[in-house]
């Protein structure tokens, strides 16, 4: 009876003080004050996004099948650039400005993507809540390879150190929504 009565009183006490603590995620990937990609601090975030990553491509539309990449973000400290890495070449991620682009797009056909083409089936805005981020406030970067015929394209926008989401496409009409993961 003592033991229970004890018990009690300590989670009246503790309960108030357990609901005034903040219990979210940190994420200094999309705590930037003022926030957004038209104010990040790349001399801030970019050790933070440096090392190996994974990525996961899915096909949208006639593009076929899923990719999984390995790749690396490395950050010129000295220039206060970003890069992606792979395959040998590298290309450097430009921080998108006035806003960021949609990111469930299919750029090459100039419509927002059919669901079922999705490589990750949560709902980016909720994915990126979970994470602790704003998903219109996620660092957003563009980059390109190749030229004419032989050019690639893609956007990624960060939402956490670990975790990230874009879109790339191809000079020859293939596109596909990507996924990368902290290795």
């Amino acid at each position: 009876m003592i033991r229970a009565a004890f018990s009690a009183l300590l989670f009246a006490i503790a309960a108030p003080a357990l609901a005034q603590q903040n219990t979210a995620i940190p994420n200094e990937i999309c705590s930037e004050t003022p926030r957004g990609a038209d104010k990040l601090d790349l001399r801030r975030i970019g050790p933070l996004l440096e090392g190996s990553w994974t990525e996961t491509a899915r096909g949208i539309g006639p593009t076929m099948g899923v990719h999984r990449n390995a790749l690396e973000i490395v950050y010129d400290r000295i220039r206060n650039r970003l890069y992606i890495a792979a395959d040998g070449m590298q290309t450097e991620l430009v921080p998108v400005r006035g806003g960021n682009r949609e990111l469930r797009y299919d750029f090459v056909k100039g419509a927002p993507m059919d669901p079922s083409m999705f490589a990750i089936k949560p709902d980016v805005a909720e994915w990126a809540f979970v994470l602790g981020c704003d998903i219109g406030l996620a660092p957003q970067f563009s980059w390109h390879i190749g030229s004419g015929a032989r050019r690639a394209d893609g956007i990624i926008s960060f939402f956490s150190e670990t975790e990230a989401m874009g879109t790339k496409w191809n000079s020859g009409r293939g596109a596909r929504e990507i996924s990368l993961s902290r290795r």
